[in-house]
């Protein structure tokens, strides 16, 4: 595949004020980051993000914190203060885009809601990320990942059968919201070229999680069909779809959904007289699944996986994240990346997405581009030295 004809950094010039923390708005305006708009991260000045505190300890701070704040520049600034909301506001002026990660009326108490902003830049897109939208009984409802998921339903459905739900090791509401409003902000962006107009865009987690359910929800709706947990044709249902564990206690993750698939890999372990089988429920189902799990305990993770490395049947080994990180097909496409720190220190990070986009700016220091924001602002070096006196705004420690 030729890439030299991808744009590299597709958003340049565009300016982005990221007023959100945790992991839902960080992660949307990272991928902004990545395909090369300015973003600048408004943090309060004191602590910043809390997951500058958040697990993984290192030198410059939590390495969740790290791994989700790349390619932004950090503005300190206390939004309490009148003379920081000023700040902000002069920022707003000629940036493209807000997201923010605040409770439903928090920022139009401090004279930044959307009517505040649109009536200095009527051009702006305005992105509201909260857990349950702008309105309904929920809007002013404190939740996380798994509260979300649970009032989805998307929570009931992990787990074995006749098992209760288990959390799964993503949060994926967090990420479904995360790549829903920056998509929402893309296709803004695009309505605003043609029409010249701004946008307020309400994006909710509770919703981005529901909408990954999208067929389930048109069974529900239309034929009553009620997903059940472990018993759906990909959580259990079907043989030829599910994670086998083997002799050495690992495990191979088996997905020969399609007839053909399924085919090839009853062909290649020898099992020709499941080929009928594939699709079976009920006790039938459960019994060629208790054969195919009989087969896969027989032979190591490492032997199953080259016996079917050329099978074409749709059957992977189940790697741990750093196996995953060093495999052939990760390293080929980039996946593990690394970025310097300012004390010439790497650090991990992922691969920037659809093979666009670079690794330009390390996570900031809380504050470290305050000055240089201010600067470009018009704030002479007396003013930005009278903001930092008078505790308006932080600048980042050596």
């Amino acid at each position: 595949m030729d890439t030299q004809a991808l744009p590299l950094h597709p958003l340049a010039g565009l300016r982005v004020l990221d007023l959100t923390m945790l992991l839902p708005g960080p992660l949307c305006t990272m991928l902004l980051g990545d395909w090369g708009a300015d973003v600048i991260k408004v943090e309060p000045r004191l602590g910043g993000d809390p997951l500058r505190g958040g697990p993984g300890s290192l030198e410059m701070g939590s390495a969740y914190f790290l791994g989700l704040n790349r390619n932004k520049r950090s503005l300190a600034v206390d939004l309490r203060h009148e003379e920081g909301r000023e700040i902000v506001r002069r920022l707003l002026r000629e940036a493209d885009v807000l997201v923010e990660g605040f409770r439903p009326g928090k920022l139009a108490r401090l004279g930044l809601g959307y009517a505040d902003v649109r009536a200095v830049n009527p051009r702006i897109i305005y992105c509201s990320l909260s857990g349950y939208g702008q309105e309904g009984p929920l809007a002013g409802r404190a939740g996380h990942d798994l509260n979300y998921l649970a009032l989805s339903g998307a929570l009931s459905l992990f787990g074995e059968a006749g098992g209760p739900p288990l959390p799964p090791g993503l949060p994926l509401a967090d990420i479904a919201g995360a790549f829903m409003a920056a998509a929402a902000i893309l296709a803004s962006l695009w309505r605003r070229e043609r029409e010249g107009k701004g946008a307020w865009l309400d994006t909710s987690l509770h919703e981005s999680s529901l909408y990954w359910l999208a067929p389930f929800v048109t069974a529900a709706l239309s034929v009553g069909l009620r997903p059940a947990r472990g018993r759906m044709p990909l959580t259990g249902a079907w043989p030829c779809y599910g994670i086998y564990r083997t002799r050495d206690g690992r495990y191979m993750a088996l997905a020969a959904l399609e007839p053909y698939f399924w085919e090839a890999f009853c062909r290649a372990v020898g099992r020709e007289e499941w080929l009928p089988h594939g699709r079976a429920e009920g006790a039938e189902g459960a019994r060629i699944r208790q054969e195919v799990a009989d087969l896969f305990a027989s032979r190591t993770q490492q032997e199953w996986a080259g016996l079917l490395a050329d099978a074409d049947c749709c059957c992977e080994p189940l790697l741990e994240l750093d196996e995953a990180l060093e495999h052939p097909q990760a390293r080929q496409r980039g996946l593990a990346a690394q970025v310097t720190l300012p004390g010439g220190e790497a650090l991990g990070q992922v691969g920037t997405p659809a093979r666009m986009g670079s690794l330009r700016l390390p996570p900031p220091r809380l504050g470290e581009h305050t000055q240089a924001i201010l600067r470009e602002l018009g704030y002479s070096e007396e003013a930005i030295h009278a903001l930092i006196e008078r505790r308006v705004v932080t600048v980042a420690r050596a």
